[in-house]
This record gives structure tokens, C-alpha cells and sequence, in this order.
């Protein structure tokens, strides 16, 4: 059997997260000091504010960490442009986003 090694290619090497739809990843830290947003859902919470503001096709928040996981169009946010425009929202149902941090995620993980 004819072995063929190609010539060109990705490769996709362990650690490094890829994309073929200009998807782009984000942890977005609420207020900045990881107050819980757990209370913050429903119409009207900080949660909803967060999620149209940023336009996501992906939107998760769990535990009490104040932590939010984002996946967005990565040809409309870079994670300064996404910062910037969380904080601008200010406060919202009683929670702050005016300190929010915006870290670009290096890695997603997909549990039941």
C-alpha cells in the first residue's frame, strides 16, 4: 500500500485552540473581583444585560465565581473592545460591570 505524506496542512498541535468560523473565546470576570452572578438571571438580571450587549453565539455562566464564558464573532470583538463595552453598561439590576476584565480563553470545555 502507497503511503503519501502531505506536504502541507495544519497539523493542530496539542494546546492551541482552533477555529474555521471565526469563532472567538472569552472569560469575561463580571465586576472584576468575581462576584457571583449566579442571582443575576432572568429578565432583566446582569446575565441577560451581558449576553445582548455582547451579541454572543455562546453564553455561558456557571458556579459562584462571577464568571462568564463567551464565544463571539471574532471579526466584530477583539477582548479590549469587549471589556470596553461590558463596562460601559455600569450597573445593572444591582451589579456592577464598570470593573469587568476580559481574559481571551485558550482553551473550551464541553461538559454534561
Amino acid at each position: 500500500m502507497a503511503y503519501y505524506t502531505r506536504p502541507s496542512g495544519i497539523g493542530h498541535a496539542h494546546a492551541t485552540l482552533y477555529s474555521t468560523a471565526n469563532l472567538a473565546f472569552y472569560v469575561v470576570n463580571g465586576d472584576g473581583s468575581g462576584s457571583s452572578l449566579a442571582g443575576q438571571g432572568g429578565i432583566g438580571g446582569a446575565l441577560e444585560a451581558l449576553a445582548q450587549i455582547t451579541n454572543c453565539l455562546a453564553f455561558d455562566s456557571e458556579g459562584t465565581g462571577g464568571l462568564v464564558n463567551l464565544v463571539v464573532d471574532g471579526s466584530q470583538w477583539d477582548a479590549t473592545s469587549l471589556r470596553d463595552a461590558i463596562r460601559e453598561m455600569g450597573s445593572v439590576n444591582g451589579y456592577d460591570f464598570s470593573a469587568a476584565t476580559v481574559t481571551a480563553g485558550g482553551q473550551f470545555i464541553v461538559s454534561a
